[in-house]
């Protein structure tokens, strides 16, 4: 999955350490993130996988992922994914990353059996609000 210079493609053990050290920046507030780079290896790359992750690669380097984990819908009968978290480098943002991660995440989900995707974001992240209300104009 690509776009104009990005790659997008699934998180491999080898990128523990980088998304680890993206989750880090992307923590505000006192308390520091629990994340870290054995945690994403036990919990994402074990034996029992809570999550799954695509990277976003700019220029052949991980600048960017979204987290997801897969859940079941019983109303619908149908399967679908939770965006636990999506992040892109902001030296990197606005060129398409982040659009490239959910487009990617939706097409691969979708692939594998998804019918669903979704996501939540805080209400005083503004600038996360506008890009999806972009991606999803009836928001």
């Amino acid at each position: 999955m690509t776009g104009p210079g990005i790659l997008v493609r699934p998180a491999v053990r080898e990128d523990a350490a980088a998304i680890a050290a993206m989750v880090k920046s992307l923590k505000t507030g006192t308390d520091p993130s629990r994340f870290t780079a054995q945690s994403c290896l036990e919990d994402g790359f074990g034996e029992n996988p809570a999550f799954r992750a695509l990277i976003a690669e700019f220029e052949d380097v991980p600048r960017g992922y979204a987290i997801y984990y897969w859940g079941y819908d019983t109303d619908s009968a149908t399967r679908g994914v939770y965006l636990a978290d999506l992040f892109v480098d902001g030296n990197y943002r606005r060129r398409g990353g982040g659009r490239a991660l959910v487009s990617g995440l939706a097409r691969k989900t979708r692939a594998e059996g998804a019918r669903w995707m979704f996501w939540s974001v805080v209400k005083r992240n503004r600038a996360a609000r506008r890009f999806y209300r972009k991606l999803v104009p009836e928001l």
